[in-house]
């Protein structure tokens, strides 16, 4: 029925934000975009993620994001066998992570689903990524000066992927994953996005979700359909740093045990796929900056 009730609107933009808007409910909208103005909300940012057997990682992903700017983590663990938990411990007693068990093959969407439905009025905006994948503000030191910064009412962001390879290692080296690995492809594709929970109308996928409002690129231009492959939108301002191989050896070890995304037989399929995610063309510092303090937080914790 909204299909046929805005095929008219000739600019994709207001087509899908009207749509999403009469899917919602228009007074449910107007009344939601009120009380947002004014209402405290419990977190300002949250992450949410699914994560399989990341021991090696998650300490790392958490301190960067928690001196980042995110105040609150809903994690899903899918059958971790590792010391993922141990590590989780402390980051629980603080009251920063939440800990969700869930079992079973390509469970990602299903934990995304759950998220926002039980937490979409504890935080003002959310952010479903993935443990290999760091929001990243260049020219900000939190994420939220970045997202006051943009012009006019949205409902979500959309972040640019930019895929790192393994910048030559073969073997899993010593250190930080973002201090390891510092070359990424030259051509970026695929988005990821931070969104006002409370205006999502479907979660259909794990890269973005469809809002009551309008969807925006870093400097606040309104997105119609977004082309992922060839032409996504810009990423100087925010962007999503996606360590997709780190070393051979690590992507190997990944893939055979599968994750929260896809079974150990999509694993199979993605290790053959390794020669073309590897992509090392452009070296960036763009993280030198974290390194230090997020090892110094490592020292302190110790």
């Amino acid at each position: 029925m909204t299909i046929l009730l805005t095929w008219w609107i000739p600019i994709k933009t207001y087509r899908r934000s009207i749509r999403n808007i009469l899917l919602m409910g228009p007074i449910n909208y107007w009344r939601t975009r009120r009380t947002d103005r004014t209402r405290t909300f419990k977190h300002t940012l949250g992450v949410v993620a699914i994560m399989k057997n990341e021991g090696p990682y998650i300490k790392e992903w958490l301190d960067y994001h928690i001196a980042a700017g995110v105040d609150m983590f809903y994690l899903y663990d899918n059958d971790s066998d590792d010391n993922t938990t141990e590590i989780l411990a402390p980051y629980i007693k603080r009251g920063i992570v939440e800990l969700t068990h869930i079992s079973g093959e390509k469970r990602q969407n299903d934990a995304y689903i759950d998220a926002i439905k039980r937490h979409r009025n504890d935080m003002r905006w959310m952010a479903r990524i993935d443990l290999d994948e760091f929001i990243v503000t260049p020219n900000h030191d939190h994420i939220m000066d970045f997202i006051n910064s943009i012009p006019g009412h949205f409902s979500q962001i959309i972040m640019t992927w930019v895929c790192y390879g393994n910048s030559g290692h073969i073997t899993a080296p010593h250190g930080l994953v973002i201090e390891n690995y510092k070359h990424h492809e030259t051509h970026f594709h695929g988005i990821k996005s931070i969104a006002n929970p409370r205006m999502v109308v479907r979660q259909s996928n794990p890269h973005q979700v469809d809002v009551a409002g309008f969807t925006v690129d870093e400097n606040g231009r309104h997105l119609g359909r977004i082309n992922q492959t060839n032409n996504p939108p810009p990423c100087k301002k925010i962007r999503c740093n996606h360590y997709v191989t780190k070393s051979y050896q690590e992507f190997r070890d990944r893939c055979l045990k599968g994750g929260g995304s896809g079974g150990r037989e999509y694993g199979m399929r993605k290790l053959k796929r390794f020669d073309v995610l590897n992509t090392n063309d452009v070296y960036d510092d763009v993280m030198d900056r974290w390194i230090v303090k997020i090892k110094n937080e490592t020292t302190n914790s110790d």
